[in-house]
C-alpha cells in the first residue's frame, strides 16, 4: 500500500468514517450520491451538479477514498467504499468495529437473513451517534416493541457500553502517530440506544435499533442538505431535501409514539443542527424559498458574535475567542501573536532571553505604522539582487545523481531527540543516544545525515533541539505530497554549495522542481508547464545564504509587533465567513513591512516572522484527543476554504498556503509536535485530493502545544485546531 493511501485509510492520519455510519449504510448512501451526481452532470444543470459533486466529495473522504477520482471510479465500477480496510489493524476502533456484524439474535427471524439488521446491532458499538446511515430501515417498528416482551434477551446492550472507555483516552496525545483511536467522544449519547431495546424476540429487537438508525440516517441526510446549501447549491432542492428530512423525522417519531421530534430525537442522541440561514422558518420552507435562500446564504457569516476581549491581562491582543469553553475564566485566552506566546513561554520557563533580543526590547518603541497597501507595498524596503537568473529554479546547472531521497543534514546547533519513521502503517521509533544526542556539540556535523526512503513509501519525523526550542521536522512529507509513484517520474541533481534540485515530472508535461540546501531547507520552488512557462513559488535571496548555515531565528532582530488593525481583522474564523469572504481576507498583504525574502523553513520556524502575515482559523476544524483524523461533521469545514484557495489560485497562481497544526497541552511535547504534524498533513491532503487544491501550493508545519489558543494544562478541543497562512509576500517575490 502507498503511503499517500495509508494516510487516508490506516492508522496516524487516515480519514476515519464519522463513526456514525455503519458499513451498509455507509455504502447504500454513497451509491445513492454517486447516482444523484451522475444525473446532475446528465441534467447540465451547474447549480445542481455542484452541491451533488459536494455531498459525494464528502461521503467519499469519509469513505476512506484516496482521491475523488479514485472514488469515482470505484463507483462507476460497482465497487464498495474502501473503509473496511483498516479493519485488519487493531489499533483504529471506529473502523475495525463495524465487522462483529454476526449477531446472535437475529437468526431468529428466519424469514428476515438481510444484511441490514445486522449490520445495524453493531453499530452502537463502534460508535454512539454513528448508525446514522442506515439506508434500508427494517418495515416493522414499533408495534412490536410495546408488545411483547416475551423473553427479554438483549445482548446487543453490553456490547453497546464499550463505546464509553474509548472516550476516556485524552490521558495522552502521545499515543497519536501511533493510534488515532480517540474517535469523536461526542458521539457518546448515541450508547443510551441500545437500553431501549426491551423484547427478546428478534423482531422486537430490531425496532428499536431501527428507529435510532432511521432517525439518525434522516439527521445525516438533512445535515448533507444544509451543507450543499451552505457550499452555494441549488437553494429549492436543498429545501426540499431539508423539508423531506423534517417529516420522515416528525413520521418515524409519531410511530414510536413521541409526538415531539426534538425529546425523540434527544432519546436516541441526536438533534438537528441550529444554521442561522434557514433555522429561524423551518416550519414554511416554500415562503423560505422564495425569500431568496442565497441571501439568507450570506448573511448567515456577518452575525459573528463581537470576541469575548481583545486584549489579555498585560495588554497584549488576544486571540479572538467568540465563545469560552466551560469551565474557563476569560484570562485563559492566550495572546493573538505567537511571537507574545513564545516570549511568555520562556519567560515561564525561566529562561534568559537572547543578548540580540534584549538589545531590540530596551529600543524605544515607535508607533506603529499602518499596514502596507499591497504585497508590492510590504516588500518596498529592500533592493533585489540585480542578477534575474536567480528567480528561476532551473538556473543552475545541475548533475545528475542516482538518489531515491535528498539526504538532510543536521546543521550545527541543531541537537536530535527523537526520530520516527513512518512506514505502511508501521510507526518505529528511535531515542538517538547520547552519542549522537550531542553531535550538534561538535564539529564533525558532515556524519549526522537523515536518510529518508523512498519518496512515496516513507516520511521520517525527526525532533531537533535548537537552542531550547523543539521543531519536528518531517523529511519527504513535502514530496511525498507532491509525488505519486504510480504517474509520476522524479530525479534529482546536485548543485552548486551543497544543494540539490529535485525534479518531479507529471504525465502531462508538468514540472515541480525544489531546490533545497544540505540542511533540507527550501530555497526554491517552481511549477513548470510544457511550454516551458515558469510559476515561482518559493524564491530564496542568496545574499542571506550564511543566515542558513546555522539555524536560527530571522525574527530575533525584528522589533516586536504591534499590531496596527483591529484583531478580527488579522485573525478570521472562517466558521463565520463565506467563500469570498475567506478569499478577501487570504488576499491581503502582511501587517507590516518584510524585511527581506525567506526561506519556507525560515517562516516555519520563526513565530516573528510569521507574526507578520494574519492566520485564519478553522474553527469548525477541530480534531479529537489523540487523532489526526477528520470526522464527517467536520469535513465541510474546509469547503470554503478550498474554493476560497482555488479562486485566489485563479488570479495569482504562485500563492503558497502554510498550514499549521496544533493540539492541547496534554501529553509528552515530543508526542505533541508529532500529532500536530499529522493533523496539518491531514488537511493538506483533503484540499488536495479531494478540493483539487495543487500540493505544490501548501507547506506544514506542526507546531505541538507551543501555541495554544486557551491556556490550560486540561483536554481543550479549541487547542486541537489548525490554523492557515498565506506566506506568498514571505517566501517569493510579490506580482506587478
Amino acid at each position: 500500500m502507498s503511503l499517500k493511501t495509508w494516510l487516508l485509510t490506516g492508522t496516524s492520519i487516515g480519514l476515519m468514517a464519522f463513526a456514525p455510519i455503519s458499513a451498509l449504510a455507509q455504502d447504500a448512501e454513497i451509491q445513492a450520491a454517486y447516482q444523484a451526481y451522475l444525473q446532475a452532470q446528465s441534467s447540465g444543470d451547474a447549480g445542481a451538479l455542484e452541491a451533488a459533486r459536494a455531498n459525494l466529495t464528502e461521503l467519499c473522504i469519509v469513505g476512506g477514498y484516496a482521491g475523488f477520482e479514485e472514488c469515482l471510479a470505484t463507483l462507476a465500477g460497482g465497487g464498495a467504499p474502501p473503509a473496511a480496510e483498516p479493519q485488519a489493524q487493531p489499533e483504529p476502533q471506529p473502523e475495525p468495529e463495524p465487522e462483529p456484524v454476526i449477531e446472535e439474535p437475529q437468526p431468529e427471524p428466519a424469514p428476515e437473513p438481510e444484511p441490514a439488521p445486522t449490520a445495524e446491532e453493531p453499530a452502537p458499538a463502534p460508535e454512539p451517534a454513528p448508525v446514522i446511515e442506515e439506508p434500508a430501515p427494517e418495515p416493522e417498528p414499533e408495534p412490536v416493541i410495546e408488545e411483547p416482551a416475551p423473553e427479554p434477551e438483549p445482548e446487543p446492550a453490553p456490547v453497546a457500553e464499550e463505546p464509553a472507555p474509548a472516550a476516556e483516552e485524552p490521558a495522552s496525545e502521545e499515543a497519536a502517530p501511533e493510534a488515532p483511536v480517540e474517535a469523536p467522544a461526542a458521539e457518546q449519547p448515541a450508547a443510551e440506544i441500545p437500553a431501549e431495546q426491551p423484547a427478546a424476540e428478534a423482531p422486537a429487537e430490531q425496532p428499536a435499533a431501527d428507529y435510532g438508525a432511521l432517525l439518525a440516517a434522516q439527521v445525516d441526510l438533512y445535515e448533507a442538505a444544509i451543507a450543499d446549501l451552505m457550499a452555494g447549491g441549488d437553494a429549492a432542492d436543498a429545501q426540499a431535501r431539508i423539508d423531506a428530512a423534517r417529516a420522515e423525522i416528525a413520521a418515524i417519531c409519531a410511530e414510536a409514539g413521541q409526538p415531539d421530534p426534538t425529546a425523540c430525537l434527544a432519546q436516541y442522541g441526536l438533534e438537528l443542527p441550529a444554521v442561522p440561514a434557514i433555522e429561524p422558518t423551518p416550519a414554511v420552507p416554500a415562503e423560505e424559498q422564495e425569500a431568496g435562500e442565497p441571501v439568507a446564504e450570506e448573511e448567515a457569516p456577518a452575525e459573528q458574535p463581537a470576541p469575548i476581549e481583545e486584549t489579555t491581562e498585560d495588554g497584549q491582543a488576544a486571540e479572538p475567542v467568540v465563545e469560552l469553553p466551560e469551565g474557563v475564566p476569560p484570562e485563559q485566552i492566550a495572546p493573538v501573536l505567537d511571537s507574545v506566546k513564545d516570549e511568555e513561554t520562556a519567560i515561564d520557563a525561566g529562561e534568559e532571553q537572547p543578548a540580540e533580543q534584549e538589545t531590540v526590547e530596551t529600543a524605544p518603541a515607535e508607533p506603529a505604522a499602518p499596514p502596507p497597501a499591497s504585497d508590492q507595498d510590504a516588500q518596498a524596503g529592500f533592493e533585489l539582487p540585480e542578477d534575474a537568473a536567480q528567480f528561476t529554479a532551473l538556473a543552475d546547472e545541475g548533475e545528475a545523481v542516482e538518489v531515491t531521497a535528498v539526504e538532510v543534514a543536521v546543521p550545527q546547533n541543531v541537537t536530535i531527540v527523537n526520530q520516527t519513521n513512518i512506514t505502511n502503517n508501521v510507526t518505529n521509533v528511535t531515542n538517538i543516544d547520547n552519542s549522537v544526542t550531542n553531535i550538534g556539540q561538535q564539529n564533525n556535523v558532515q556524519q549526522n545525515i537523515l536518510r529518508p526512503a523512498t519518496p512515496g513509501e516513507a516520511i521520517t519525523q525527526v525532533i531537533l533541539q535548537v537552542g531550547t526550542q523543539l521543531i519536528v521536522n518531517s523529511i519527504g512529507q513535502d514530496t511525498d505530497r507532491f509525488y505519486n509513484p504510480q504517474q509520476d517520474e522524479i530525479y534529482y541533481e546536485n548543485l552548486r554549495n551543497g544543494r540539490v534540485r529535485e525534479v518531479i515530472t507529471r504525465p502531462d508535461g508538468t514540472q515541480i522542481v525544489t531546490v533545497r540546501n544540505r540542511n533540507g531547507d527550501i530555497l526554491r520552488r517552481s511549477r513548470i508547464t510544457p511550454d516551458g512557462h515558469e510559476t515561482v513559488l518559493a524564491w530564496f535571496d542568496d545574499r542571506y545564504d550564511r543566515d542558513l548555515v546555522e539555524w536560527r531565528d530571522p525574527g530575533a532582530n525584528l522589533p516586536p509587533l504591534r499590531l496596527n488593525i483591529p484583531v478580527r481583522d488579522y485573525v478570521l474564523d472562517a466558521r463565520y465567513a463565506d467563500e469570498r469572504e475567506v478569499e478577501t481576507f487570504f488576499a491581503q498583504p502582511p501587517v507590516e513591512q518584510v524585511a527581506r525574502i525567506y526561506s519556507i523553513d525560515e517562516v516555519k520556524r520563526s513565530a516573528r516572522v510569521r507574526d507578520s502575515v494574519r492566520k485564519l482559523e478553522v474553527g469548525n476544524l477541530t480534531f479529537d484527543t489523540a487523532a489526526a483524523t477528520i470526522g464527517r461533521d467536520q469535513v465541510r469545514a474546509l469547503s470554503n476554504v478550498a474554493n476560497a484557495m482555488l479562486a485566489l489560485l485563479e488570479r495569482n497562481p504562485n500563492e503558497t498556503f502554510l498550514i499549521e497544526g496544533h493540539t492541547d497541552a496534554v501529553g509528552s511535547d515530543i508526542s505533541n509536535l508529532r500529532l500536530s504534524d499529522l493533523r496539518a498533513a491531514t488537511v493538506a491532503r483533503v484540499l488536495t485530493d479531494f478540493y483539487g487544491v495543487p500540493p505544490e501550493n501548501l507547506a506544514t508545519q506542526g507546531y505541538g502545544e507551543r501555541y495554544l489558543k486557551i491556556r490550560t494544562e486540561a483536554a481543550e478541543r479549541e487547542n486541537r485546531r489548525v490554523t492557515i497562512r498565506r506566506i506568498t509576500p514571505l517566501i517569493t517575490l510579490a506580482r506587478s
